[in-house]
């Protein structure tokens, strides 16, 4: 993390984070979005999807209330704007996410090989499959 901005103070609006590999297709893609009405959807894409490309689902809006708390309680305002290693990699992967808030406030950050040090993104892309799976009826294999 690097020096410290100040934390969003609005509601999480939209928050989008996304892994390519090498392949053209995500490895996985998340978009939760909160409308007018505070009603919330989530779309998920991963290869172990039988749907295959961006199932839209109806979730409680607790869903991106805990979304927002991770980010808020994770600072992820400090993330930079961007990882990469200190050697160059010609391949590998990139991923990067966004969150928007009703204050005006957007963070974003992304990388190519390498990440922050800390997993809050993982804990959300775990917490958002766990979310769709329950929604579905599909159980996660660990």
């Amino acid at each position: 993390m690097t020096n410290s901005k100040p934390a969003p103070t609005g509601q999480l609006v939209n928050f989008h984070y996304v892994e390519h590999g090498m392949m053209a297709q995500p490895n996985f893609e998340y978009t939760l979005k909160r409308n007018a009405k505070n009603k919330v959807t989530l779309c998920v894409y991963r290869p172990w999807l039988d749907e295959g490309w961006g199932d839209t689902i109806k979730v409680p809006v607790d869903v991106i209330a805990h979304v927002e708390k991770l980010i808020k309680d994770n600072n992820l305002q400090n993330y930079k704007d961007h990882y990469s290693p200190k050697m160059q990699v010609m391949d590998g992967y990139q991923w990067s996410y966004e969150a928007e808030f009703d204050d005006e406030t957007t963070l974003s950050s992304g990388g190519s090989n390498a990440r922050p040090g800390d997993k809050t993104l993982n804990v959300i892309a775990e917490y958002l499959d766990s979310c769709y799976a329950s929604v579905k009826g599909i159980k996660l294999e660990n």
